[in-house]
């Protein structure tokens, strides 16, 4: 979920842009020929002639010894031509030449960022920041993300606290960004809560475009971090002021699902509905909330939507499968035995299983209720639901006249069973009736 950083700001496809400004690059003279050649070259550039730049540079180049700015320039057209590697070397020259020359350190990072030669292009956006008067953050910036990318995690997290300490009044969003990418990509607890404090901001103060971005890694971080009550807050906050937003709806209500919160959550779920309809898990999600909340009177248009798009035979079974339960929930046992019918009964399911065999009793046909039931503590896993199920099989049974029938199921009660009492209680007057 968090966005890819951007990679290195638009390309500097040269800084000195007058002969004027060339010669204040560097602490070396420039000769009178140099400098007209120079003077041409940069006409030829603004009307991007490169074939005749490259040639008005040739023989200044050819000259043993020649000002570094003559390489710079020949470096400047290749980079313009996207010739990276052509472009460094002659870049690489200039400054070898000059140490000083800042263009040249500026434009040869940003060829070794271009070809990810990462490590090169931090020492040379460093070495561009040293140079810089007054400072430049930007190249300081740009050494930290170069470094990040070269995977020296160390070296970057240092220059990014570093630029956030020496210019707190600029601070960019862009710098945050970067740090937190730092401290992720970093293992540990304690770096996740350094990112926080950044994401935190970024949160608050991003663009529209992104901010949306930011305030859902928010919530992601407080939970990863074991902060729910923290991701519920801000997402309440979030609704006090983007009230008519479903995707914040949406969050809170699976937040309120985490916490059991489930009246909130359906609450939460209804008015993102409301808001952008959503797609049939989340109206299932509904469907199955007013079921377990008791209110199947507005389960029942859920459940007979999802039953009309019929999306899969799967979807189908479960939808016919809430439909039963909300009929059964509002005490009609034959509207719920009507859904559940047209569910195949092979490789009948436990919950289909059970759902059936309540409905049975519900009906008094107790013979097939007590054969549903014994069926399902056939089925049962956990002991409890087991005991449960014979149980009811022993009262279907009994219920149905066949008291050898209800005897047989109520011995399968466990000893240790919750149900053992009446279990024994039943068979007690099983036997007074012999």
């Amino acid at each position: 979920m968090l966005c890819k950083i951007s990679h290195v700001a638009a390309l500097l496809l040269g800084v000195l842009l007058s002969v004027g400004g060339a010669s204040a690059e560097g602490a070396i003279p420039m000769r009178p020929s140099e400098q007209r050649g120079i003077e041409r070259v940069q006409e030829y550039l603004t009307q991007e002639r490169y074939a005749e730049a490259i040639a008005q540079l040739k023989p200044l180049l050819a000259r043993e010894e020649h000002h570094p700015l003559v390489d710079f320039y020949r470096g400047l057209i290749a980079q313009t031509q996207e010739d990276y590697a052509a472009a460094c070397i002659w870049f690489e020259r200039s400054v070898a030449q000059d140490d000083s020359l800042y263009a040249g350190w500026i434009n040869l990072a940003q060829c070794r960022f271009q070809m990810q030669e990462y490590a090169a292009a931090a020492q040379a956006f460093a070495r561009s920041y040293a140079l810089a008067e007054p400072p430049e953050p930007q190249w300081r910036y740009n050494a930290a993300l170069a470094w990040y990318q070269a995977g020296e995690l160390t070296r970057a997290q240092e220059l990014m606290l570093q630029l956030l300490e020496d210019f707190p009044a600029t601070v960019e969003l862009a710098w945050r960004e970067l740090l937190v990418h730092i401290y992720l990509k970093q293992e540990g607890e304690q770096q996740m809560r350094l990112a926080l404090l950044q994401v935190q901001i970024l949160a608050q103060q991003s663009s529209a475009a992104a901010q949306q971005r930011w305030r859902e890694y928010l919530i992601h971080l407080y939970l990863q971090l074991k902060m729910p009550e923290q991701a519920r807050e801000f997402v309440v906050q979030l609704l006090e002021v983007e009230s008519l937003e479903p995707r914040w709806w949406r969050i809170a209500a699976h937040l309120y699902l985490e916490a059991q919160r489930y009246a909130d959550a359906l609450v939460a779920l209804q008015v993102a509905g409301f808001l952008a309809p959503g797609d049939p898990r989340e109206q299932r999600l509904r469907a199955d909330l007013c079921i377990h909340l008791g209110i199947p009177l507005q389960a029942i248009p859920y459940f007979t939507e999802l039953l009309e798009k019929r999306s899969s035979r799967i979807e189908e079974h479960e939808v016919l499968l809430g439909l039963a339960q909300a009929y059964l929930q509002r005490h009609q046992p034959q509207e719920a035995l009507k859904y559940l019918t047209q569910i195949s009964a092979t490789q009948e399911s436990v919950s289909q299983l059970r759902l059936r065999a309540q409905i049975l009793y519900m009906l008094k046909d107790y013979s097939e209720a007590y054969a549903a039931y014994v069926a399902l503590a056939r089925r049962e896993q956990q002991g409890k639901a087991r005991a449960r199920a014979w149980l009811l099989a022993g009262y279907a049974a009994f219920h149905a006249a066949d008291l050898e029938a209800a005897q047989k199921a109520l011995r399968h009660v466990a000893d240790e069973s919750e149900f053992t009492a009446q279990a024994q209680q039943l068979l007690h007057h099983l036997r007074s009736l012999e």
